[in-house]
């Protein structure tokens, strides 16, 4: 009976290790967004690795998925296998998520042609010179810009991805695209369909920001416990010696 008591007992101690093990196994979503995140690039891009590393530190494990941004915030928003989205500039794509601390950031602003370059000190200027700026669904750039897109004073014209934007830029069918800056070198370095185009296209000397990026957490009582969890592995980590060896060693 002792040793039946036992086994038993061993099998239940068992089960539960299984079972916490299982519990601090998350998803999280993001795009496909190289230098930052990308499933063809080693760690998964910049922002991925501080990710993992923050998770890693507070003692969960961590899955990423890839999907198209909007699938990715809705994958957090509707479903139980998704328990955050990243990165974003803010949380608010949506209702209903919470920010984590920053896991890095981002210098956006415009990529112009270099044989007609853009002079712009707000904003407003933008509207003012009716310039047409190619912009990526779904993707939220700055408030005040993003208000003026949605009344109309910025002639927004939005694209599936950044490389559309690009190409169309190169045919001057656009004045300027907005983009991050790294993502916008990356580009020209590695995209085939941009081959040639370095000399043609740059970054606008005058950013539009240099935006903070986050893991987005449901702005439940679980979500928040999470992004809390979160927090203290972020941390214990350095999240600007990261991305900077990141970008040291793989490009």
């Amino acid at each position: 009976m002792r040793q039946l008591l036992t086994a038993i007992c061993a099998g239940v101690i068992g089960l539960s290790a299984i079972q916490a093990s299982i519990a601090e196994t998350l998803s999280v979503s993001t795009l496909e967004w190289p230098p930052y995140t990308s499933g063809d690039l080693p760690k998964g891009g910049a922002t991925t690795a501080v990710v993992k590393q923050a998770f890693e530190a507070a003692g969960m494990d961590v899955d990423v998925t890839i999907l198209p941004w909007k699938r990715a915030i809705s994958m957090a928003k509707d479903t139980d296998t998704v328990v955050a989205y990243y990165p974003g500039y803010h949380c608010r794509h949506v209702n209903g998520f919470v920010a984590s601390d920053p896991i890095g950031n981002g210098p956006l602003g415009f990529a112009q042609n270099v044989n007609a370059p853009i002079d712009w000190q707000s904003v407003d200027d933008i509207g003012k010179q009716k310039l047409k700026v190619g912009t990526v669904l779904g993707y939220a750039n700055t408030d005040e810009f993003d208000e003026k897109a949605g009344t109309g004073w910025i002639r927004a014209i939005p694209a599936p991805d950044d490389v559309t934007n690009l190409r169309k830029l190169a045919r001057e069918r656009i004045d300027m695209a907005v983009i991050d800056k790294l993502v916008l070198s990356y580009l020209l370095a590695t995209e085939p369909s941009l081959d040639g185009l370095s000399e043609t296209l740059a970054f606008n000397e005058k950013p539009l920001e240099d935006k903070t990026l986050y893991l987005c957490f449901n702005d439940d009582e679980a979500g928040r416990a999470l992004r809390d969890k979160f927090n203290s592995g972020l941390a214990q980590v350095d999240v600007e010696t990261i991305i900077d060896s990141y970008f040291k060693d793989e490009f």
